[in-house]
């Protein structure tokens, strides 16, 4: 029998395929020739498939029998290894191979967005439970615990028609089909209005990803699977901060394809530099472009490392998208939280915050008409349609009560026309504190070097018409896991937060330059105009270099005069 830890320490040659095989045809019959096709669709392609499909056999990983219809023919059966029963707290590894596990199952074959869904449902569930439980040790009636939990934590059980809609009692008789019925249930329970919408939105990303679709289909046994792989633990007694990263870890493992899609993933190192820039220990947190929320998460546990608390806000143009900000603030542990869905540039459904932060699309294409139409956000002019990255300033700064800190392309600090105008508007405002250049290819879907830009409505005397500008592109180091990619490792995140706090030159790193240079520069922004790192220079010793140089031309002399003489002698045997 074999188990999932003695798949894991298979040729990952024998898993990748196995893997591909169990998507294309789950508990069905295939031939040879099926196999192959399968596998070229899946990039996995090989010269001999029956080497394959012997090893996979020999590890019962798939049955063999004689086509009824054909003595000559083989058919094969994918078989699912053995799971252990045994229900325990996951440690951090056996989390992160869990969710491995279910990753390769889905790969192409299933939307990445239900293993988010699945992890969210049986999370919430377990804790929920854990509460219920502990209410019940109290000395409460099994129904007052679960409407006390209901206010402790999500809701999980509808008061009227006195019925539990956690995982367990979902899954209990392995009802996979009602789940989607479950999660729809769920969402409308945490839609009331007379409370912060923490779950709105969760039906329209049941019906985006197909989960009722894919409890129904051919493709069932890929939710099988994953039920039964997280079945195998308790997540109750999991930090919320561990269930956090696991939620990020999936969205960083599907992030390569995804940004091929156009979806965005701000690198974790980036959004925690942003978060201790602004330093977001107290007030209201806000994010008109929140994505999967992370920057907010951040906001809130920097805020609780200092001792203090914040108030979330945050908008996503993708009704999905912020959905799936919601599961992830409330996997977080995080109780209170406000996410909207729509377009924040013309339509933000967020009040005025102390701290406003964002990485919002880079040149981003757009109707500006419709940006006319609210000239009180859009007060120092309407950039192109091609790119609107000085719309997504003016919006930050327009709900900010104190400081901005947003993320851009770094053509945002130089390009012409428009754009040339409202940056002159902002700078002579003096609204701009700092810019930072980060390193080339931190991010998934561009291997360009990105810029933070600090705004503060409220500089102290000290940093009045100057700008600092920062060159951290030489801080860095290389991604553990992804080749292409680098990341900020802590010391530079560090390095970097020090420099801005101090606000004084470092050389080759850091610079203080005053408006008037700025105008004179034509308020060019490029970090690299006022800075530029310090290019390391080997000492030579000059005696040394013309000695060897000597040697060598010695040698050259000494070579040619060999090479002459074995010509001499061939000309004499001849």
């Amino acid at each position: 029998m074999t188990t999932w830890d003695s798949l894991s320490k298979l040729e990952s040659w024998v898993v990748n395929r196995y893997f591909a095989l169990l998507r294309r045809f789950g508990g069905r019959d295939f031939t040879v020739e099926e196999a192959k096709k399968a596998l070229e669709v899946e990039n996995l392609s090989l010269k001999n498939v029956n080497k394959l499909l012997a090893e996979l056999r020999k590890h019962d990983l798939i049955e063999v029998k004689i086509d009824p219809s054909d003595p000559k023919r083989r058919l094969y059966r994918v078989k699912a290894p053995q799971i252990a029963e045994s229900v325990t707290t996951p440690k951090r590894d056996e989390l992160f191979r869990l969710l491995k596990e279910c990753a390769d199952i889905i790969r192409t074959a299933v939307d990445y967005k239900v293993l988010l869904l699945l992890l969210f449902y049986k999370a919430v569930s377990d804790k929920w439970e854990r509460i219920v439980k502990s209410y019940i040790k109290e000395g409460y009636d099994e129904e007052s615990a679960k409407v006390i939990a209901n206010e402790d934590y999500v809701r999980l059980y509808d008061e009227i028609e006195k019925k539990s809609y956690s995982w367990h009692e979902i899954i209990r008789e392995y009802n996979i089909r009602e789940m989607a019925n479950a999660l729809t249930k769920i969402s409308e329970m945490n839609s009331d209005p007379d409370h912060p919408p923490v779950l709105k939105g969760l039906d329209r990303l049941i019906e985006r990803v197909g989960l009722r679709e894919l409890a129904e289909g051919e493709k069932v046994f890929i939710l099988e699977e994953i039920i039964k792989r997280f079945n195998r633990y308790d997540f109750s007694e999991v930090d919320y901060d561990l269930l956090g990263e696991a939620y990020q870890w999936i969205l960083h493992y599907f992030a390569p394809v995804q940004a091929k899609e156009g979806e965005v993933y701000t690198p974790t190192c980036v959004i925690k530099l942003l978060i201790k820039l602004l330093d977001t220990r107290k007030g209201i947190v806000l994010d008109p472009a929140c994505g999967s929320g992370a920057m907010l998460v951040e906001a809130y546990k920097h805020a609780k490392e200092n001792s203090g608390e914040v108030e979330l806000y945050g908008q996503d143009y993708n009704e999905v998208t912020a959905t799936i900000a919601r599961m992830y603030l409330a996997l977080n542990g995080i109780k209170v939280y406000y996410i909207y869905d729509g377009d924040s540039l013309v339509n933000p459904q967020f009040k005025k915050a102390d701290y406003v932060v964002a990485n919002p699309p880079w040149n981003q294409d757009y109707n500006v008409q419709r940006l006319e139409e609210r000239k009180d956000i859009y007060e120092y002019g309407i950039p192109p349609k091609n790119t609107i990255d000085w719309a997504w300033v003016q919006l930050m700064l327009h709900f900010a009560e104190e400081k901005v800190g947003i993320v851009l392309d770094q053509g945002a600090l130089f390009r012409s026309g428009k754009e040339a105008k409202i940056r002159e508007k902002i700078v002579n405002k003096d609204l701009i504190e700092a810019i930072i250049l980060l390193p080339e290819k931190l991010f998934y879907n561009t291997g360009a070097a990105g810029i933070i830009m600090i705004l503060n409505k409220k500089k102290p005397e000290k940093r009045r018409e100057k700008i600092l500008f920062i060159n951290a592109s030489n801080e860095y180091v290389k991604h553990p896991e992804v080749k292409k990619l680098n990341i900020l490792s802590d010391e530079n995140i560090d390095k970097i937060v020090k420099a801005y706090e101090r606000f004084e030159d470092v050389e080759g790193f850091a610079k203080v330059i005053s408006l008037e240079e700025i105008r004179k520069n034509g308020y060019n922004l490029n970090v690299t105009n006022y800075v530029m790192p310090i290019v390391e220079e080997k000492e030579i010793d000059l005696a040394k270099e013309i000695s060897e140089l000597r040697r060598l031309e010695e040698e050259r002399i000494e070579l040619l005069e060999r090479v002459g003489n074995y010509v001499e002698e061939i000309i004499k045997v001849i």
